[in-house]
């Protein structure tokens, strides 16, 4: 079993908090991405995992054994963990070839001549890095540099693989393909991933789950489609794809419930569903709203009005900007539809989710 389990995990600099109060289960042969803006505290947990930082407060499983508990005075080692790392800056020495980087950690574990071969020329056929075991660093591209800091992490069979924004020295194009590749990888050999990025679209891409950081603190943590679709806070509706954020008083009228906008006082109310509202209080909201879930239609199909005032062509959507009232607001659309710079337009909201003012 290969399964992950942090219990209160911190990390502290003094009166710096870096990591606080973790608690996660990763399950056997998972994909979980730790993702974050710089400084939230996702590399710093992935070395507690690793063995190379030791927490100040918390314990750490992997597998059924307790590899680091502060409590208990317990901390294994990292050679002793049954973990491959892999790094952001690849981290093969120049001086060997590529058969001779990946073989290392089997020397150093003095395995038997003929079965390193084995598995050196296996992991490497894994990597598609076939005939290449005899170049060296130099000679390689940075995605075949990559995959040898691949193979060298899987050559020892570990329980639990951890990926340190391994793509983000590659150019776009390749670091997609490195994508499938690395999920390709996991999925045949079955490892479990612990994969640590900034990047909101290579975690959603890649992940059966991600764990949200800001500020050393989980935000939220769920499969990819929960995030973008039911996130949790306003923090991580900013974060996970692009998204508009309006100001609205909401509050009951009669049988409905109802959302105003003040920064647009002639646009008439929209009505919400009732579980947006606290015990029927009048408040203060933010209408969050995904700019593929407004339908632009003609303004006399719809009471909410604004007026295009930008208009950039992608190729498969055109991003429009509408002003609405004193609110710009942003709508991708598809490029068969025909609205021009200054045009009054009516939209139509299709699917949105409400925070306090404050929920952030």
């Amino acid at each position: 079993m290969s399964e992950v389990i942090l219990k209160g995990l911190s990390k502290s600099f003094g009166e710096v908090n870096v990591v606080d109060n973790i608690d996660l289960e990763i399950k056997d042969h998972e994909f979980v991405s730790f993702l974050g803006p710089s400084g939230c505290g996702k590399t710093t947990t992935l070395r507690m995992i690793a063995g190379f930082d030791m927490p100040t407060r918390g314990e750490i499983f992997v597998g059924k054994r307790l590899v680091s508990s502060v409590k208990e005075r317990i901390f294994v080692p990292p050679e002793e963990r049954n973990v491959g790392m892999v790094f952001q800056n690849y981290a093969v020495w120049p001086h060997m070839d590529v058969f001779k980087n990946v073989a290392y950690p089997l020397k150093v574990k003095k395995v038997r001549q003929a079965e390193m071969r084995e598995r050196v020329m296996q992991v490497l056929s894994l990597v598609k890095l076939n005939g290449m075991e005899k170049r060296y660093p130099h000679q390689l591209s940075g995605g075949q540099q990559q995959r040898v800091a691949l193979a060298r992490a899987l050559v020892m069979e570990p329980d639990v693989m951890l990926l340190d924004e391994p793509l983000s020295n590659l150019d776009a194009k390749l670091r997609e393909e490195m994508r499938f590749e690395i999920k390709d990888i996991q999925r045949r050999i079955g490892v479990t991933i612990i994969y640590v990025t900034h990047d909101q679209a290579e975690a959603m891409a890649m992940s059966d789950r991600i764990l949200l950081l800001h500020n050393a603190v989980v935000q939220q943590l769920g499969a990819p489609h929960e995030l973008y679709e039911k996130p949790g806070n306003q923090f991580v509706a900013d974060f996970i794809g692009l998204i508009n954020f309006v100001k609205v008083r909401t509050h009951v009228s009669g049988a409905g419930c109802f959302a105003t906008f003040p920064n647009s006082p002639d646009t008439p109310p929209l009505e919400i569903e009732k579980t947006y509202l606290l015990e029927g209080r009048d408040r203060d909201q933010i209408l969050a709203i995904r700019p593929e879930n407004i339908r632009l239609i003609s303004p006399d199909q719809s009471l909410i009005r604004g007026r295009i005032t930008k208009k950039v062509y992608l190729g498969n959507t055109v991003d429009y900007r509408v002003a609405l009232g004193k609110d710009e607001i942003r709508i991708e659309a598809s490029p068969s539809l025909d609205f021009d710079t200054g045009e009054a337009v009516g939209m139509k909201f299709e699917s949105y989710v409400l925070f306090d003012k404050n929920d952030r």
